[in-house]
């Protein structure tokens, strides 16, 4: 993995400190401090955009779906199918969001679930909307770093969620030790095409800034590696078609736009403002060809 360059970005008449820059080391409190620069937020500024019935934040599939809801749910079913789901099955979801994709898991599929978040405002929300399904799930808040459990998991699964870990082989090493046995772990994330992007750029500045300098972007070598140094074997690996991303951030920017009134009288104007440009900017960046969309499925090899 290249290491910013930040003289590049003087190079071009702009300049960024230190603690902005990509791939940094943060000690649990700091990585929560700025992952919830971005989180803690109230919970319907992103329930109103994301919309549909599961509000993920993350990239829908949309060969079939009819609506918000369907797309959601077809990525979570391939998510399923990769973790090999059936009933009774135990099933966590790291960095959980607002508990809709583990409610939908745990209840199609008659799971049972634990998902970790830092944001107190999510696990609050995630946990109300579990009760209200009646699923056998729990949102915790809690580092992955800080996370024990007596019993252990057959799958682990995130969304577009490790581009904001820096130590990678040490959270998959982590996730190795709470998985059972052949036990598969299955991450959905944007990649790099090569090395020479994961530099600070004017688009990846500004969504540095919305997520709290926590971004980590990485090639899809270097989550491999890194999933091979922890004691995985890589069993599939592919890629979501661009256009799915883009019908995706289409509808975002969509519900921003019906719901501006609400949106701003919740959070202001101005964050709706830069939040709006952010998805803008993010929309043309996750649909380049510097960046592509895959879903890495692995299981536990015996230590």
């Amino acid at each position: 993995m290249s290491e910013s360059d930040p003289s590049s970005a003087s190079r071009k008449g702009w300049s960024v400190t230190p603690e902005e820059n990509i791939y940094q080391t943060l000690t649990t409190d700091e990585d929560k401090a700025r992952t919830n620069v971005h989180y803690e937020q109230p919970p319907r500024f992103f329930t109103a955009f994301t919309g549909g019935e599961w509000n993920t934040y993350s990239c829908n599939l949309w060969d079939h779906a009819t609506s918000v809801t369907e797309s959601q749910e077809a990525k979570l079913d391939l998510l399923a199918r990769h973790m090999e789901l059936e009933p009774g099955m135990r099933i966590m979801d790291v960095g959980c969001g607002w508990g809709g994709p583990l409610t939908y898991l745990c209840q199609r599929y008659n799971a049972r679930g634990v998902g970790l978040t830092l944001s107190s405002r999510q696990a609050r929300y995630a946990n109300e909307r579990i009760a209200r399904h009646g699923v056998d799930a729990r949102v915790v808040e809690c580092h992955w770093r800080d996370y024990v459990d007596p019993e252990q998991f057959d799958a682990i699964y995130t969304d577009e969620v490790i581009v904001h870990f820096h130590d990678l082989t040490e959270f998959f090493s982590r996730c190795h030790a709470l998985l059972r046995a052949a036990g598969r772990m299955v991450n959905k994330e944007l990649h790099f095409t090569h090395p020479s992007y994961a530099r600070l750029t004017r688009a990846t500045y500004l969504i540095q800034q919305i997520y709290g300098y926590t971004g980590n972007y990485r090639t899809l070598a270097d989550e491999l590696g890194s999933l091979h140094d922890a004691g995985f074997e890589a069993v599939h690996v592919g890629s979501i078609p661009h256009r799915h991303y883009a019908l995706t951030m289409k509808h975002w920017l969509s519900n921003m736009h019906e719901h501006r009134d609400e949106l701003i009288g919740l959070v202001g104007r101005e964050f709706y403002l830069k939040f709006r440009k952010y998805l803008k900017v993010a929309e043309v960046w996750v649909t380049s060809r510097t960046c592509t969309t895959d879903v890495v499925v692995a299981h536990k090899l015996p230590t």
